[in-house]
This record gives structure tokens, sequence and C-alpha cells, in this order.
């Protein structure tokens, strides 16, 4: 009976076969990951939109608002000179 260890040639077939089919785990392990960090980069990317969307407004409303305060202060202004 022979050791299988010396029987053993690591640029045979099999062998080949099986560092190739490792790499492609190891490749597939990591584009897994890739697409996780890419879905949660997604939903940050998302959640930035939204806090824009809303900062947009409440500065569109800041402004409106200031304009009308401004306007009816130059208004009173504008009548009080010419009384």
């Amino acid at each position: 009976m022979t050791d299988p260890m010396s029987a053993y040639d690591p640029h045979s077939t099999d062998a080949m076969f099986a560092k190739v089919l490792a790499k492609l785990e190891e490749q597939a392990a990591m584009l897994a990951e890739i697409r996780e960090n890419g879905r949660l980069t997604e939903i940050e990317i998302a959640n930035l939109k939204s806090w824009r969307d809303t900062f947009e407004g409440k500065v569109t409303v800041i402004a409106a608002g200031t304009s009308l305060v401004i306007g009816l202060i130059v208004s009173a202004v504008v009548s009080w000179l010419k009384k």
C-alpha cells in the first residue's frame, strides 16, 4: 500500500480543480460582501437624499417667512413715512 501523501501531485488535474474551486469560493464570498456594502450604501444615499429634501423645504419656508416679514416691515415704514 502506498502512502497517499507521497502520491499527491500538486500539478494534477484534481489538484488544479481544487485550487480553482477554492479561488471561486473566495471570490463568491468577496462578491457577497461587495453586494452587501452596495446595499448599505444605497440605504445611506436614500437617507441623505431625504434629509436634503427636508432641509431644502425648511430653508424655503424660512426664506418665504423672512421675505413676508421684511415686506410687512417695509410696507409699514413706507406707510408711516407717507403720513
